[in-house]
């Protein structure tokens, strides 16, 4: 799974997607497309990105499934999907070659998950972000390595 030189589209505009974009960014992703409804914050992104070294764009929801079949990474940022509803982007031209992400831990599968595995995709589950996440919480807390494996348990358990 190599970030370098890949072309990302992130789905969304907010505290994590900016989160994700430094990560893209880090890695040096060759190209990042930001799709947002509202214009005003995938800008805000845009220019926060460009300041950073990125390599970034913005498209429209409707251009984004034109040329989805591009993309190497493809990263829901946004809550759809934690009410079980249809994905904003259409899954049709996800392939075997595409990296799914979605950050909604709960469902696992939602509809982009379960459609992008249909297709051979390969899926990244929001729970790795949560898990990632308390395990760091957990490090600074306690000051030791956190039981990642038995964190993992507990929260797959739990859903």
């Amino acid at each position: 799974m190599t970030i370098k030189d890949s072309q990302v589209i992130l789905l969304g505009a907010g505290g994590a997607a900016r989160a994700i974009i430094t990560a893209m960014v880090k890695e040096k992703a060759g190209k990042i497309t930001i799709v947002n409804r509202t214009m005003e914050n995938a800008i805000k992104l845009a220019e926060f990105a460009k300041k950073i070294g990125g390599n970034v764009d913005i498209v429209s929801l409707q251009k984004a499934n034109k040329i989805i079949a591009d993309y190497k990474f493809i990263i829901n940022s946004t809550s759809i999907g934690m009410k079980n509803e249809p994905s904003a982007l259409s899954t049709e031209n996800i392939g075997k070659d595409t990296i799914v992400y979605d950050i909604v831990y709960q469902p696992i599968n939602t509809d982009l998950v379960k459609k992008s595995k249909e297709n051979g995709a390969t899926i990244i589950y929001g729970y790795e972000m949560l898990l990632s996440q308390a395990a760091r919480a957990f490090e600074i807390w306690h000051k030791i390595e956190p039981p990642y494996d038995v964190m993992k348990k507990a929260l797959l358990g739990g859903f």
